[in-house]
């Protein structure tokens, strides 16, 4: 499919990472601002000291927007000098970022995904923020999301400052979804079971020749995840992953959520075969009117969808629970870090936070609840028909080895699959599944 935007899957451009597309390290100029390639630009030698070295792993708009916030921040506070670096999305950013924090120089603050922080905070590679210290510079503490803050939190001590949430949700044809009569009279979209999904699939499908519902997940190490976790959360299913132990959930509700997203795969209701890929391909050109998504995708979707309409995953096991994770900051362990670069460190990341309007307008949610209220992002039609997800959102078991890019999520999402696709049958994918989780939980930390 032809890519026209830059944009990034949890982290980065994910139509151009399936593309094979160079990802973008950004060095705009900006006085101080630099964007480095690997580890190199981060050497205590080379760096101005006390200016504020920050990695990231934001590529495409979401990169270009990070350094226009840096810019606009260093602007109005000449005194604060940062450096940001550029690294890959992926595990690999990760691995990187590990062995930085057990050597002398790593960075004063990093990205890190809030369901990677388990692996990280527990062997010491990332301190706790003082919180205490955030509110000098304008940040507090109860202006987060309940559910979003406490993510988090380790052993009680906030280990990660959320920027943002995004959450994987639903986008829609609003014009089709109106012929299909499948709106409230509110407009929103009336389906509150997984029946009730799969009339409405089958109903927008009758209108534009094909299946209803789009949702790329063949070969994909996340998509199916994400779909069945933020529906298993939805139907209440308690569950055990804990490191060591053998893994556990409901067996019963899960087999039901597997089942009925086997059902809705029938080529009415949902397309049975797409990759990611071919998900997107085929509701930016209408052959689909409602796909299954994450935030990160609103701007293609702006681009090729004029009737686009959005809104979080609607609630279809009876508790309201919407996938998501978030892109935070952490304060790596550095022996050479000193009062004056710590406070700078901070201040940093309070600047941030207080832009959140800003980095809310290519489709995440913003973290901090103040800048939600802003009129910038209360004028972003789109994203305020969803931005109540943040309120309902589930992350990644709590676990040193799930999270963004991680093997857990890979192996997981195969029995996932086999059991959307009927290859087995979704108690035994369940089942296929706990025993996979259970040999990757009695597996050591490899931070600890």
């Amino acid at each position: 499919m032809a890519q026209k935007h830059l944009r990034h899957e949890l982290g980065m451009t994910r139509r151009s990472f399936l593309q094979g597309s160079a990802l973008a390290l950004l060095g705009l100029g900006l006085g101080g601002v630099t964007s480095s390639l690997g580890l190199s630009g981060c050497s205590a030698n080379r760096r101005v000291q006390d200016s504020v070295a920050v990695w990231d792993l934001f590529s495409g708009a979401d990169g270009e927007n990070t350094r226009s916030m840096i810019a606009s921040i260093m602007e109005h506070n000449p005194s604060l000098k940062i450096e940001p670096t550029t690294l890959s999305w992926g595990n690999p950013y990760y691995t990187k970022l590990a062995m930085a924090a057990s050597s002398e120089a790593p960075p004063s603050t990093a990205i890190m995904h809030v369901s990677r922080m388990p692996g990280f905070a527990p062997g010491g590679l990332i301190e706790p923020w003082d919180m205490a210290l955030f509110e000098e510079f304008g940040v507090d503490s109860t202006k987060f999301t309940e559910a979003l803050f406490s993510a988090g939190q380790y052993a009680g001590k906030q280990f990660a400052i959320p920027l943002d949430t995004h959450p994987f949700i639903t986008f829609y044809d609003r014009d089709v979804a109106d012929k299909a009569g499948v709106l409230r009279s509110d407009g929103s979209l009336a389906i509150d079971s997984a029946e009730a999904m799969y009339e409405a699939g089958v109903k927008m499908g009758e209108i534009v020749g094909g299946a209803g519902i789009a949702f790329g997940y063949l070969l994909d190490t996340a998509q199916a995840w994400r779909l069945f976790w933020g529906l298993y959360n939805q139907t209440g299913g308690e569950y055990n992953f804990e490191a060591g132990t053998k893994a556990e959930l409901d067996v019963d509700k899960a087999a039901v959520v597997v089942q009925a997203i086997r059902h809705w795969m029938d080529g009415k209701c949902m397309a049975a075969d797409q990759d990611y890929a071919g998900g997107l391909s085929a509701f930016d050109g209408g052959r689909n009117a409602m796909i299954l998504s994450g935030v990160w995708e609103l701007n293609g979707f702006r681009e090729n969808v004029p009737a686009l309409a959005a809104s979080p995953m609607p609630t279809m096991f009876g508790h309201p629970a919407n996938y998501a994770d978030s892109h935070t900051y952490v304060f790596p362990t550095n022996r050479r870090m000193n009062e004056t670069l710590k406070k700078k460190t901070y201040e940093f990341v309070a600047s941030m936070l207080k832009l959140g309007d800003r980095w809310g307008s290519a489709g995440h949610i913003p973290g901090y609840l103040p800048s939600q209220k802003k009129p910038g992002y209360k004028g972003l039609e789109l994203q305020n028909e969803y931005s109540q997800a943040a309120q309902t959102v589930v992350f990644d078991p709590p676990v040193w080895y799930a999270g963004a890019g991680t093997d857990f999520q890979n192996r997981v999402c195969q029995h996932l699959i086999e059991g959307f696709r009927g290859s087995v049958e979704p108690k035994r994918a369940v089942e296929n599944l706990l025993d996979t989780v259970t040999a990757i939980a009695k597996q050591p930390n490899p931070t600890n």
